[in-house]
């Protein structure tokens, strides 16, 4: 068993520095990304002062806490798209044939996956949303207690998960339709409205989705609104299941990992 967990963890060690140095073949690829994507983020939180500002606060939410949001929502992208954002591309594995070099490994499949492509570059996405997400602590007067930091880091890890489970299980749907880029694209959509602003400000079906069938709001909203003491939210939750981020990701992750092998049953090669 000690000898097998090692060797996976070679494996993916070997995997990560292969991406590594893939990426940093082309430097001007590095710098452009590290140019827009700090644009991208930092804009969106000039937008959101802008509404604050020029027509008031979103359901209760003012400018400092929109940022705390914001800034937490942003961070659990960040490391997802460092580990899992190959769940973007199995459409395009499948039709390539690049899945079947993961069915004739003797490894895991999902771990082949994840591991072969280590996105060095997605750490740029993890600055910008620490800076405003820090900004946001600043304003709203966040405790770093040890009891807060640990909370916090159970909610990354939670909020990480239901990404990657959501993605992986839409890039699933690719062992039958082939295609799913649009699905994914959309969903980035969804899920960037759905952790920039607090769930509560749409309607009660959006809601009710957000919260018990896509618990999007469970990556940022919920664990927001425990952590700002804001009581009077969305579906009255009990603040103590606000922070189930963790037990929810991590059950939806699994979830997610029957709905892959069961797609799995369905692939079939590219052929020649």
């Amino acid at each position: 068993m000690g000898s097998s967990i090692r060797h996976y963890f070679s494996v993916a060690a070997c995997f990560a520095r292969l991406a590594i140095q893939r990426q940093l073949e082309y430097p001007l690829f590095l710098f452009s990304w590290l140019l827009m994507i700090p644009i991208q983020y930092f804009s969106g939180i000039w937008m959101l002062k802008i509404i604050v500002d020029r027509f008031q606060p979103l359901n209760g939410w003012d400018f400092p806490e929109l940022t705390f949001l914001y800034g937490l929502g942003l961070i659990s992208h960040g490391i997802f798209v460092v580990f899992f954002i190959n769940t973007w591309h199995i459409d395009r594995m499948v039709i390539e044939g690049a899945f079947d070099r993961l069915l004739l490994r003797p490894m895991n499949v999902f771990f082949q996956l994840v591991a072969s492509y280590i996105n060095f570059i997605g750490l740029i996405d993890c600055i910008p949303g620490i800076i405003i997400f820090i900004y946001g602590c600043q304003l709203v007067g966040f405790e770093w207690t040890l009891l807060n930091i640990i909370k916090l880091l159970l909610v990354l890890l939670g909020g990480v998960m239901i990404r990657a489970a959501l993605f992986i299980s839409l890039g699933t749907i690719a062992f039958w339709t082939k295609r799913n880029a649009s699905m994914v694209g959309f969903t980035l959509s969804m899920l960037e409205r759905g952790t920039m602003y607090p769930i509560s400000i749409y309607p009660y079906a959006i809601q009710v989705l957000f919260t018990f069938i896509l618990p999007i709001g469970f990556i940022s909203f919920y664990p927001a609104a425990e952590f700002l003491n804001k009581s009077s939210e969305a579906f009255q939750l009990p603040l103590s299941f606000a922070l189930a981020t963790p037990v929810i990701g991590f059950a939806c992750f699994f979830l997610s990992q029957w709905i892959f092998r069961f797609g799995m049953k369905s692939y079939e090669s590219a052929g020649s």
